[in-house]
């Protein structure tokens, strides 16, 4: 072999190697994007109120089960993913979810009023109807994805849930 030719086959190699890079790299990429964020929307202040609730459904595409393990916002002190759930005794009770909420692969968990559902507090100014509360999700598996939350009475473009009046539990929240 010449050494032209045996320049040409490394060169060969060396692309073929940062091509099959690539493909990795886009494969990775591709799977990040496997959390789809719908019907998300966050109830208006009341008030001086500086707590409001956020909902959505998370979808995960991917083939892999996730898990929601935090929120933040620039816009509040605190974030918290929270479950609301009936006592035996018929009171109603809310945690948060400490392990952090599964989205398992194939499906899709709904955040609702009634149910479980981000928690905002400290937030620096009220929400209006209208307005835009900025969320990032933050997951195990897929990273952090950016949410800006439509601020009103129910999803945008869907029908206010008839529960939807108010979430128990949510005054006191320090």
């Amino acid at each position: 072999m010449t050494r032209l030719r045996l320049i040409e086959v490394g060169l060969a190699l060396v692309l073929t190697v940062v091509a099959c890079f690539f493909v990795a790299l886009a494969v990775w990429a591709q799977d990040r994007s496997e959390i789809a964020i719908s019907g998300a929307w966050a109830r208006p202040t009341i008030g001086e109120g500086r707590v409001t609730a956020a909902y959505m459904t998370i979808g995960n595409a991917g083939s892999a089960d996730d898990v929601l393990a935090g929120v933040t916002s620039p816009q509040a002190a605190r974030v918290e993913i929270h479950e609301t759930k009936m006592t035996d005794d018929g009171v109603m009770t809310m945690r948060p979810l400490a392990s952090g909420l599964a989205v398992p692969a194939g499906g899709s968990v709904s955040l609702k009023p009634g149910g479980a559902h981000v928690m905002v507090m400290g937030l620096e100014g009220g929400l209006t109807e209208g307005g835009v509360l900025p969320l990032t999700l933050k997951f195990k598996n897929a990273g952090a994805i950016d949410v800006p939350v439509p601020v009103g009475q129910g999803p945008a473009g869907g029908a206010q849930t008839k529960d939807a009046a108010s979430e128990p539990g949510h005054h006191g929240h320090h």
